[in-house]
C-alpha cells in the first residue's frame, strides 16, 4: 500500500484529507503542522508521498521544508494548498514538485494528480538508477581493458596510491626496531612485448586477441594476487609488485617471469613465440610518483635492444640523463585529455573559384597550465614515444567530428573536417572499426572526414598500406597526401595508393613567384595531381603573389596566414558566419 505524509497546517483540513487518501486505498503514515518537526517525521517514516501546505507554524513554511528535503531524500512532494498568487508559485516551481494542487479540491483531482506523481517518481527512479549503472559501466569501461579486463592505464595512479596507503601502513606498524626486516621498496615492472605487431600481422587479430588473454593467465599465474597487473598503450604491460626489502628480490621475480612467460604457445601444432623485455624502478629510489617511475622503467628497456629480448634491466641514473622538465612533461601529457588542457585550432580551407571556405584542417593545442603553451612538435614526438598517440588521436577525432557536426547542422551541411592520422594510429588493427563507432556516435557523414597522412608512411609496408587505403576509401572517407614533396616518393609511384587530395608542403609554396625551381615543381606537381583526379592544396600561403600564381595554375584550395591563421573553434565559427 502506497504510504503518504500530509504536512498541513489546519487540523480539520488535514483530518478530511486524511479520510479522503484512506477513501482512495492510500495509507497516511503520518501528519504535522509544523515544519521543523515534519522533517523529522519525513526521515523517520519514509513515505511514498508528501503532501505539502505551503502555510505551517514554525520558522519553516512548505517551500522551504521542500528544498531542506530534496536535500536528504527524493521523496515526492505535491503542493496542497490555498495559495495560488504569482510569487507563491513561482517559489514553488523552483522545487520541482510533483503536483500542485489549489485548495478547496475535488477527490478525482486529488486522485489523478497522485497517480501522476506517483507514476512520474517512478519513471525518474528508474532513469536514475539507469543512469547510475550507465556510471559504474562508463568507470569500468575508463578504467579496465576491454580484452584482458584488466586494470588500465587510467587506473596507473588510483592503484599505485592505494599501494603506497599500504605502504606506509607497513611501515608503521610492522617496525620492530631492525630495518632490514622492514620492505622499504616498491618495485615497478614495464613488460614489453614486441612481438605481437608481428602475430596480429601473421595470424590476424582474433588469434592475437587470445594469445593476449593467455599470456595474462600466465602472468597471474606467476604472481602473487597483490601483484597489480595493468594493461599499458598497444600490447605492453606495468606490474606494481607489492613492497620488498632489497633489490634482489625484484630481480629474482624478473629472472622467474622470463622463464615462465616465454614458454611457446602452440596453435595448430606450430609454435608461437611472446619474447619480451623488462624494465624495473623503484619506488622511492627512482621517482616519487607512478608516471616518473614507469617512464624510467620503459628507458631503461631501451637499453637491452642490442642484447635482444627476453631480458631485463634496472633503471639507473647513469644511463638515462633526462631533464627534471621532460619526466614532468610526460606526466602532465598523460592527463591532459582528463584535465581539459587539449583543444583543437582550425585552419581554414579555401576554395580557389569561390573564395568560401569548404572546411579545415584541426590542429592539436596544448594549454599547459605552466607553460602556457608548448610546441605540437614536442609534445606529439612525446606522446608517440610513450604510447599516448591513439587516446589523443581518438580524443582529436571525436572532439572534431563533435564540433563540425555542430557547424554542419548550422551553417553548412558539406563543410568538410580534414584530420592527421599518425603512422601508429593507421596501423592500428582496429582503425575502421574506431572511426565508424566515432562516425555513427556523431552522426557524422564519413565523406565529409579526410584523414591526412604522411607521405613516408604511405612509402613504408606498400601493399599493406594499399589495402587499408582501399578498405577506408570503401567506407566513405576521404585520404589526403599531407606534405608531399618533403619525402622520397615520386607522384608516379604514389599513384599506387587510393588517395583524394594531394597537400603541397609549404617549402615549395614560399616566395615561389621568385624561385623557378619551385615554381616549376609546384606547376607540375598540380598538372600531374589533376591528371589523375586529385584535387590539390596549398599549404602555407602567406603572400598575395603566392596567391596569384597558385590561382593562375589552377590549384584548387589553399591554407595559410594570408586568409587566416588556425583559430580555436569559437572564432573559426565566426569566421565561417562571415564567409557564408
Amino acid at each position: 500500500m502506497i504510504k503518504i505524509f500530509i504536512v498541513e497546517d489546519e487540523i480539520i483540513a488535514a483530518e478530511s484529507l486524511m479520510i479522503d487518501l484512506t477513501q482512495l486505498g492510500y495509507e497516511v503514515i503520518g501528519k504535522s503542522n509544523n515544519g521543523e518537526k515534519a522533517l523529522l517525521e519525513i526521515q523517520k517514516t519514509n513515505p511514498d508521498l508528501v503532501l505539502m501546505d505551503i502555510n505551517l507554524k514554525g520558522n519553516m513554511d512548505g517551500i522551504k521544508l521542500t528544498e531542506e528535503l530534496a536535500k536528504i531524500t527524493s521523496i515526492p512532494v505535491i503542493y496542497l494548498t490555498a495559495y495560488s498568487n504569482e510569487e507563491i508559485l513561482s517559489r514553488a516551481a523552483n522545487t520541482f514538485p510533483y503536483g500542485y494542487i489549489v485548495k478547496p479540491y475535488k477527490k478525482e483531482d486529488l486522485s489523478t494528480t497522485i497517480i501522476v506523481a506517483l507514476q512520474k517518481y517512478k519513471e525518474i527512479e528508474k532513469i536514475k538508477y539507469q543512469l547510475i549503472e550507465q556510471r559504474e559501466k562508463l568507470n569500468y569501461i575508463s578504467k579496465f581493458d576491454e580484452i584482458t579486463e584488466l586494470p588500465n592505464q587510467l587506473s596507473l595512479v588510483e592503484n599505485f596510491n592505494g599501494i603506497l596507503e599500504v605502504f606506509y601502513q607497513q611501515l608503521s606498524d610492522e617496525f620492530t626496531g631492525n630495518e632490514n626486516e622492514i620492505p622499504q621498496l616498491i618495485p615497478i615492472f614495464y613488460l614489453n612485448f614486441s612481438r605481437f605487431k608481428l602475430i596480429r600481422d601473421e595470424f590476424g587479430q582474433d588469434l592475437g586477441n587470445m594469445l593476449l588473454k593467455a599470456l595474462v593467465k600466465r602472468l597471474k599465474a606467476n604472481l602473487s594476487e597483490q601483484t597489480i597487473i595493468t594493461r599499458l598503450e598497444g600490447d605492453d604491460f606495468a606490474l606494481i609488485i607489492p613492497p620488498i626489502e632489497t633489490k634482489q628480490t625484484a630481480i629474482d621475480l624478473a629472472k622467474m617471469l622470463l622463464e615462465k612467460i616465454t614458454p611457446p604457445f602452440i596453435y595448430k601444432n606450430q609454435e608461437i613465440f611472446i619474447d619480451f623485455r623488462i624494465g624495473i624502478t623503484f619506488y622511492p629510489l627512482q621517482g616519487q610518483n607512478i608516471d616518473e617511475l614507469l617512464y624510467k622503467a620503459k628507458e631503461s628497456i631501451k637499453d637491452l635492444e642490442k642484447l635482444g629480448e627476453n631480458q631485463y634491466q634496472i633503471y639507473s641514473p647513469a644511463l638515462h640523463k633526462y631533464t627534471p622538465k621532460q619526466i614532468s612533461l610526460e606526466a602532465q601529457l598523460h592527463h591532459a585529455i582528463e584535465r581539459n588542457e587539449l583543444e583543437l585550432y582550425y585552419q581554414p580551407k579555401v576554395e580557389f573559384k569561390t573564395n568560401k571556405v569548404t572546411g579545415a584542417e584541426a590542429l592539436l593545442r596544448w594549454n599547459h597550465p605552466e607553460e602556457k603553451f608548448i610546441s605540437p612538435s614536442i609534445f606529439i614526438p612525446l606522446a608517440e614515444e610513450i604510447g599516448l598517440i591513439d587516446t589523443i588521436g581518438e580524443w582529436v577525432l571525436n572532439k572534431a567530428c563533435e564540433q563540425f557536426s555542430f557547424l554542419q547542422k548550422k551553417y553548412k551541411n558539406d563543410l568538410q573536417i580534414a584530420v592527421n592520422i599518425s603512422a601508429r594510429q593507421f596501423n592500428q588493427d582496429l582503425l575502421e572499426h574506431k572511426l565508424l563507432k566515432i562516425m555513427s556516435y556523431h552522426y557524422f557523414n564519413p565523406n565529409l572526414l579526410e584523414l591526412e597522412l604522411t607521405e613516408s608512411l604511405l612509402v613504408n609496408n606498400a601493399n599493406t598500406v594499399a589495402k587499408k587505403l582501399n578498405k577506408l576509401k570503401s567506407l566513405g572517407f576521404k585520404i589526403a597526401i599531407d606534405d608531399f614533396g618533403t619525402g622520397y616518393s615520386s607522384l608516379g609511384y604514389m599513384q599506387n595508393f587510393n588517395f583524394d587530395t594531394l597537400k603541397i608542403d609549404r617549402c615549395f609554396i614560399k616566395d615561389i613567384q621568385i624561385n623557378p625551381k619551385n615554381a616549376t615543381i609546384t606547376k607540375s606537381l598540380i598538372d600531374m595531381a589533376h591528371q589523375l583526379n586529385l584535387n590539390v592544396v596549398a599549404e602555407g600561403v602567406e603572400i598575395e603573389p603566392e596567391l596569384a600564381f597558385l590561382h593562375k595554375n589552377n590549384c584548387d584550395f589553399y591554407q595559410g596566414y594570408l586568409f587566416s591563421r588556425p583559430l580555436p573553434f569559437r572564432q573559426f565559427e565566426e569566421l565561417l558566419i562571415n564567409n557564408i
